[in-house]
């Protein structure tokens, strides 16, 4: 994604994480297409697009296209982190900036 940039993340970061966590998690399509695309072992991660504070489009991705498309060392950190089936890479498209979590299913 172009002019995207990575930032840490915040308290305002934190709490959007949090909502846009739950609701990825909740989400029945979005969590068995993940498992789905991971089952052969290669990792993926949820991009959450959010615009003006609301969750407007969530998608599975590669771990070679979210690298490609978000090119910083944070995001390859959390990515090579991830154990596949332990939770869910979360990267979180905020007003063209970037942040990443894992969060695991238990």
């Amino acid at each position: 994604m172009e002019g995207v940039t990575y930032e840490d993340m915040g308290p305002e970061e934190r709490a959007l994480d949090w909502r846009v966590t739950k609701g990825v998690m909740s989400d029945p399509v979005l969590m068995k297409t993940l498992e789905e695309s991971q089952s052969g072992g290669e990792k993926h991660a949820v991009v959450a697009l959010v615009r003006a504070g609301e969750l407007i489009e969530t998608y599975v991705s590669t771990e070679a296209a979210v690298k490609k498309n978000f090119p910083f060392n944070a995001v390859a950190q959390a990515l090579n982190a991830y154990d596949v089936g332990d939770g869910v890479c979360l990267l979180i498209v905020r007003d063209n900036k970037a942040v990443i979590s894992i969060n695991g299913l238990r």
